[in-house]
């Protein structure tokens, strides 16, 4: 006999909402409950309803602090529809004992060809010649100097999934690619024929081009502050698909007032979706409003890969994405339907 007594709570925020119709989780995880859209501005908006959940999937960055994470007493886990989970408190979640992962394996391509894709239209400056035309010019010069792409020094923060990928597609290019990363093994760099940097600051002065490919966390948390932005080649080209808060943003708009950066390309800001006016009105911006994850594709793997964590969460089958070491809750056994 399959049960449908769980009750499955999706969480996204009523600003740029990802979901507008559940119908994917419904076909994953419906034989197993109820599964319910709630869209919020916080999370203590809906505390009652998360009280009663059996398994939450988190999107957007709506916070599940200690207080929130402490009335979930039913809760068979936590899926972060995402590859970071910062807005959840991972070390309350641990104490208490509910299981939290995330979808790291999704949107891997999107985002490492959207990274490639700001990388080309800043080295091209693509966005000056484009309001050039606009204005009515016809002018081959009306960028100024444009650099060369091949020969041009990359650096990557982060050889991870993503950071391995951007390396892939810009050896192609003939960009000259190196990368710091301190948690990947020795060999790494000779497998995919890139240099190795030990140090972060050996990186940072030889980088042209600049991009970041790491998770927030307390140790990458404003990683490139006003010092670390001083080291970089004055004319250098900086990319961040990643997390804003890795970017001291306040540095950052002081380094490009004084002249000392060339361009900047950002999917993701501090403080997002708010703007700065400095950033909005640069000629030397580019921004993209935290689509770099997004294809239609994509969208639909995140969700489904999202959803059938869930299952398995509730199922207390092995789920290889948890993040914080802590197995599934064992409630009693219950036997549950779904399609995996």
């Amino acid at each position: 006999m399959v049960s449908n007594s769980f009750q499955i709570s999706i969480l996204d925020s009523r600003r740029g909402a990802y979901l507008h119709d559940p119908d994917i989780e419904r076909e994953i995880l419906g034989t197993s409950g109820r599964v319910q859209l709630l869209r919020v501005d916080s999370a203590e908006e809906v505390l009652c309803e998360l009280s009663d959940a059996d398994a939450i999937i988190s999107w957007h960055h709506i916070a599940l602090p200690r207080h929130i994470l402490a009335n979930l007493t039913r809760c068979r886990g936590i899926v972060r529809a995402s590859v970071g989970y910062d807005n959840i408190d991972i070390a309350f979640a641990t104490e208490v004992g509910i299981p939290v992962c995330n979808v790291p394996d999704y949107g891997t391509e999107e985002v490492a060809d959207h990274t490639m894709a700001l990388i080309l239209a800043l080295v091209r400056k693509l966005r000056s010649v484009d309001q050039h035309c606009r204005q009515g010019g016809w002018d081959w010069h009306s960028a100024g100097s444009i650099r060369r792409l091949r020969g041009t020094k990359l650096g990557i923060i982060g050889f991870g999934r993503i950071g391995s990928a951007v390396a892939r597609r810009a050896l192609p290019f003939g960009l000259d690619v190196a990368f710091y990363d301190p948690y990947v093994p020795s060999g790494i760099d000779e497998a995919h024929g890139v240099t190795r940097c030990e140090k972060l600051w050996e990186l940072l002065v030889r980088s042209q081009i600049l991009t970041l490919h790491v998770p927030l966390s307390n140790e990458t948390h404003k990683m490139l502050g006003r010092s670390e932005l001083a080291e970089l080649p004055s004319d250098s080209i900086l990319v961040n698909t990643s997390r804003g808060d890795v970017i001291d943003q306040n540095a950052l708009l002081e380094i490009m007032e004084e002249g000392r950066i060339g361009q900047v390309g950002l999917d993701v800001l501090e403080g997002e979706p708010i703007v700065p006016e400095a950033l909005r009105s640069s000629d030397r911006v580019l921004l993209t409003a935290h689509s770099a994850f997004y294809s239609d594709a994509s969208l639909e793997e995140l969700r489904k890969k999202a959803a059938s964590a869930a299952l398995r969460l509730l199922l207390g089958q092995p789920e290889r994405n948890i993040v914080n070491g802590v197995s599934s809750r064992d409630f009693g056994h219950t036997e549950v339907g779904g399609n995996l």
